[in-house]
């Protein structure tokens, strides 16, 4: 069974369309960090300018909000003038602070997410549309065993590949910061949070691929597996929000972003463990839907 996965793993990173994105997303990255390094700067000048415009914009926050409270329209939020403007008065830093970076990888995670459901989608999808399925299964005729072989392959190589990424974001901004820029707030409880972002991130890329190539599989082609997908996310889950709130919970939709951000930007009935818990359970079943079909499916 290793040298099965081990010869599927080949196969998938030997495919073009990974090389290609692979390079793109790498060259993304680094030139995001160059810009970041050029465009950053934490010089004494720069620094006194961006204090007297954060004070300029708070000053002007607290007077609009004080106006608001005695004329009787402010919000709940809003009795405490100065607490409410230190918290949502922002004013563009000059230095790019690397304590922001697990909420920029948070940024990253959705692409990466969405590249991981196309790989995972055309690693099988390709098999069907180049009729290379029977040439394998001539070669190895357990199908279940092909099909286990395939989907961990997929789902590791798209793990490492999202954390490696992620690594190579952290190390492409890391200059800016450094250099030219503030690592204020950056210590060890801050690097094990980086970490957990960074798992997350290739946690639930693996979930989207398996399930892309859960339905590619069922379907016999890519354009399935994106076509389901698109469809259910962008409109069904869409849908059942509108008319049905409360099954928000067992959507797929707001658990990936509970797993990813935590209780503090989305609020379910459940924890972030039951969050992930639950998606696996969702991918397990559209696997087991898959291996069934692709063992009774006649492949000529």
């Amino acid at each position: 069974m290793m040298r099965l996965i081990a010869v599927e793993a080949r196969r998938f990173v030997s495919r073009r369309l990974f090389q290609i994105v692979t390079i793109l997303v790498f060259g993304g990255f680094v030139i995001g960090g160059i810009a970041a390094f050029m465009a950053s700067e934490n010089s004494p000048e720069a620094m006194a300018a961006y204090r007297a415009d954060k004070n300029a914009a708070t000053d002007t926050c607290i007077r609009e909000t004080q106006a608001r409270i005695d004329a009787g329209v402010a919000e709940a939020n809003e009795r405490d003038p100065h607490e409410f403007c230190r918290d949502n008065v922002w004013v563009e830093h000059p230095a790019f602070e690397y304590r922001h970076l697990d909420w920029m990888l948070l940024g990253f995670a959705l692409p990466l997410m969405i590249i991981g459901w196309l790989f995972g989608a055309t690693f099988v999808g390709a098999e069907w549309h180049n009729r290379t399925m029977t040439t394998l299964l001539t070669w190895e005729p357990r199908r279940i065993r092909v099909l286990a072989a395939k989907v961990v392959a997929a789902a590791v190589i798209v793990f490492l590949w999202v954390v490696a990424f992620e690594a190579v974001a952290a190390a492409a901004f890391y200059p800016a910061a450094r250099f030219k820029g503030s690592m204020a707030g950056v210590d060890a409880e801050w690097w094990w949070k980086l970490v957990q972002v960074m798992l997350r991130s290739g946690a639930v890329a693996t979930i989207t691929a398996t399930f892309g190539f859960a339905l590619a599989t069922i379907g016999r082609n890519t354009a399935a597996a994106l076509g389901i997908g698109f469809g259910y996310l962008a409109i069904v889950e869409s849908l059942i929000r509108t008319f049905k709130p409360s099954w928000i919970e067992w959507q797929i939709g707001p658990n990936i972003a509970m797993v990813l951000n935590g209780p503090e930007d989305m609020v379910l009935g459940h924890s972030q463990g039951a969050a992930g818990l639950l998606l696996v359970v969702y991918v397990a079943i559209a696997v087991a839907v898959a291996a069934l079909v692709f063992r009774r499916r006649d492949i000529a």
